[in-house]
């Protein structure tokens, strides 16, 4: 669960680069501006012309323009520290053939940890494409942690600061929203999952007395 902090991967660096990479900085600010946020996909036609044109690698222009999709949400980083207890909550709903749960949540020190599960078939997607889980939690701002998936099941954890009364759990709204993005248009690939939203209500967890 911990989070590795960020390594260059060359100490090298051509200074002579400087001014463009702050240029590229500034173009992809700019890019999210106007866009506001949601700049979508070139089409295949744009990204085969830009490559031609600039002799590059389309794959490169791809995995680029990927990444822009959507605006990362890059926050200081938090590590949970002192392990406290599990709250279970045993929320769980079924949605286009796809079960959406939340079975508990992870009581920290400094942070509580919601965990996040998807079982159905195809949930990868395909080779080329990403599945992507977002959660939502009325009053506090869940970010992504860690994750894995495989073709049947998915498990995403997500960090939330300050720490959730376990008072206030029961009490929770909560969305999972979750799709899976292409990396590469192909007309080959599996269908992609589409935006799905579900919504889950808790089961108050049983406490011993």
């Amino acid at each position: 669960m911990r989070i590795m902090p960020f390594r260059p991967p060359t100490e090298h660096y051509d200074e002579r680069l400087r001014d463009i990479d702050e240029k590229i900085s500034a173009l992809v600010s700019e890019r999210y501006a106007i866009s506001e946020d949601n700049p979508g996909f070139p089409r295949t036609e744009y990204l085969n012309d830009w490559a031609q044109k600039y002799g590059m690698s389309v794959r490169l222009l791809q995995h680029l323009f990927a990444f822009l999709h959507r605006r990362p949400e890059f926050r200081e980083p938090v590590n949970p520290d002192q392990f406290l207890r599990f709250v279970p909550v045993m929320a769980a709903k079924q949605q286009d053939g796809i079960l959406v749960m939340i079975p508990y949540i992870r009581q920290y020190n400094n942070c509580s940890v919601v965990v996040v599960e998807l079982e159905g078939a195809g949930l990868d997607g395909g080779i080329f494409h990403h599945l992507e889980v977002n959660l939502s939690l009325d009053g506090y701002e869940p970010t992504a942690h860690t994750g894995q998936s495989d073709a049947s099941h998915a498990s995403r954890n997500f960090i939330v600061t300050p720490p959730i009364p376990d008072d206030k759990i029961p009490h929770l709204n909560i969305t999972v929203q979750f799709e899976s993005r292409p990396i590469e248009h192909q007309d080959t690939v599996r269908h992609p999952i589409p935006p799905t939203t579900v919504r889950l209500s808790l089961v108050e967890p049983k406490t011993d007395q």
